[in-house]
């Protein structure tokens, strides 16, 4: 068996095992043949998945639960779900190691249950080769290359991002099953970045020779307020990118020594796209921004920050390996709810501490307020303000024992009463939810769909009060066209308490928010 067909038999064989391959009895069945964009030749073996749209679904085309894959003439059949009150259309996905991704979409007819796709041409994943020079010893350098970042492309959900070779002894490497999109590629020895190159296209470029650039030493001593080393302070160096689809690389690590002494080289990189960072658990981390490295100053100072400790009563029937949090926010945090991924009002830090020792401890903060809140799977969100320039010493006490609740709801059309299937509903997040890693793209976790009754659930949630946005999608099959005609119908409301259940009514009769 070759390689291609046991990577999309494994690939098939995982797919197929948390959804099934499945061929729907009753249902329209789908044909076709995938060629070679070039030769026109057949392809075996490609992975093959495809889904109905629901008529109702916000999001119609969030998965493919039907797979297969084409046979040695390159053809395949599949069968989907074929409901003409439930479904109006059909996206297919087709993956192969050697190939670019591609996705179909088609409208379904009520009375159609065969659809011929005939043959369907498939571009070849491109190659790069390449050479290295610069040095006499070229061995153990690693070559990668990193997708940029260009979410609207959609063949991303199918191409890998990263991608690794090892050059040989004279400095050649090649890359295969690359996409025509922008990488970044660098090369590395040992950790340590010593090329980078910030954009290269595959399409545009199927060779490129680059000669090693100079590196520079950096060395420096970190110490404290009193000029007293601080042993074990990590150092970075990060060259930035000129361009936004790029990617920032780490050229850089070292650790100081016992003396506070640390030393580095670092690939030559221009003063405006290198910055360096000295930070210690427990001090203010310092970063230098348009580093000229031989104008560095040789001694850096890191500031001791304030330590903050506690102890917390938790609810008693937590699991025994569940874990609390103490987020910290600046004094003046905004607590009202919000719907706006942009408005990510995110804690400056998070600790995480097992719930079996109530004892926390949060260091490197200023002397300044803060807002605390403790927060946890099954532990309502628990606010306390510190004030960390005069209670350094003083262990809080937070009782944080309530536990959490739910919010759950029906969603109806307001003329006729009947459930609002596959609705997509939006809840609030308050900042004590969030991360201070999280983006907008994270926000689908405060996210649910209603099911066949309209129904929908939020656990584990704070009581407090929310507002909910609710997108539903109504359709009306027209016998003149023969399709159907989708309506996106869209609501805020507000909802004063968890624990209770909600009927919410959508429609132009719609009269009320909601209803206990």
């Amino acid at each position: 068996m070759s390689n291609t067909t046991h990577l999309i038999l494994l690939l098939l064989f995982f797919t197929t095992t948390a959804v099934g391959i499945c061929q729907t009895p009753n249902g329209a069945s789908l044909h076709g043949t995938f060629i070679d964009a070039e030769d026109r030749q057949p392809i075996p073996d490609v992975l093959v998945r495809a889904d109905a749209e629901k008529i109702a679904s916000v999001y119609p085309d969030r998965d493919f639960e039907h797979a297969t894959a084409t046979d040695a003439n390159g053809t395949f059949s599949l069968t989907i779900p074929n409901n003409p009150q439930t479904y109006y259309a059909f996206s297919l996905m087709a993956i192969h190691p050697k190939y670019q991704a591609k996705r179909l979409r088609h409208e379904m007819s009520p009375e159609k249950s065969k659809y011929e796709l005939g043959k369907i041409a498939l571009k070849r994943t491109l190659m790069l080769k390449g050479s290295v020079s610069g040095e006499k010893n070229l061995a153990g350098l690693i070559v990668n290359l990193k997708m940029h970042a260009k979410s609207a492309d959609f063949f991303r959900a199918a191409a890998p991002i990263e991608h690794a070779v090892k050059a040989n002894t004279t400095g050649n490497f090649h890359f295969a099953e690359l996409y025509p999109i922008a990488y970044t590629l660098t090369i590395s020895r040992n950790d340590v970045i010593i090329a980078y190159v910030e954009s290269i296209n595959p399409q545009k470029q199927a060779e490129v020779a680059i000669r090693l650039p100079k590196s520079e030493t950096l060395r420096g001593t970190v110490v404290d307020a009193q000029a007293h080393p601080i042993a074990g302070a990590q150092i970075y160096a990060t060259r930035h990118t000129e361009t936004p689809s790029a990617h920032n690389a780490i050229l850089a690590a070292a650790q100081t020594d016992d003396a506070g002494n640390f030393q580095m080289q670092v690939l030559a990189t221009e003063p405006q796209l290198l910055s360096l960072q000295v930070s210690k658990r427990g001090y203010f981390s310092r970063i230098y921004e348009n580093v000229d490295i031989g104008k560095m100053p040789p001694i850096v100072r890191l500031e001791k920050g304030v330590t903050v400790k506690g102890r917390v009563v938790l609810p008693q029937d937590l699991p025994a390996d569940a874990q609390f949090t103490v987020k910290v926010f600046p004094a003046d945090i905004q607590i009202a709810p919000s719907l706006n991924p942009l408005a990510l009002h995110k804690p400056l830090l998070a600790r995480y501490f097992p719930v079996t020792e109530s004892a926390f401890r949060v260091d490197g903060l200023f002397a300044e307020k803060y807002t605390l809140y403790i927060t946890g799977d099954g532990i309502s969100a628990t606010r306390m303000d510190v004030d960390a320039s005069t209670k350094t010493e003083e262990r809080l006490i937070i009782i944080a024992d309530q536990p959490t609740g739910t919010l759950q709801g029906q969603v109806l059309w307001a003329d006729t009463g009947d459930p609002v299937h596959n609705a997509v509903v939006s809840r609030s997040w308050y900042p004590w939810e969030l991360h201070p890693s999280d983006m907008a793209m994270t926000l689908d976790r405060f996210e649910t769909e209603t099911d066949t009754h309209g129904k929908f659930k939020f656990s584990n949630l704070t009581e407090a009060r929310y507002q909910l946005y609710i997108r539903a999608v109504h359709t009306v099959f027209e016998d003149t066209t023969k399709r159907y005609q989708r309506t996106r119908i869209h609501k805020q409301v507000a909802i004063p308490a968890t624990g209770t259940a909600y009927r919410i009514y959508l429609g132009k009769q719609d009269g009320t928010p909601f209803a206990k």
